[in-house]
């Protein structure tokens, strides 16, 4: 899975982190206005938590997210909560 990540800070020295749980790097450390590439193999289908690494605003910790590898040839369908109606 290839992550292009892009940090489009206004501001020229706030950088932003980005990592995967489970990547065989550290981190990326982007500066404003850079583009970088993570490579990552999961290792086992499952869900990972990617999240901002760089302390960058008061929004910070909002900069996150999970991504779901399921097994190949999986027909698992994506589900989430519904709001109660």
């Amino acid at each position: 899975m290839f992550w292009h990540v892009t940090n489009l800070e206004q501001d020229w020295d706030v950088p932003h982190g980005f990592a995967v749980m489970g990547a065989r790097n550290a981190e990326l450390l982007l500066m404003p206005g850079q583009t970088r590439t993570l490579v990552w193999v999961p290792q086992k289908p499952g869900v990972y938590p990617f999240y901002c690494t760089d302390f960058c605003s008061a929004l910070h910790q909002e900069m996150q997210g999970y991504v779901r590898v399921s097994p190949k040839g999986s027909s698992v369908a994506l589900t989430w909560n519904k709001p109660a109606e």
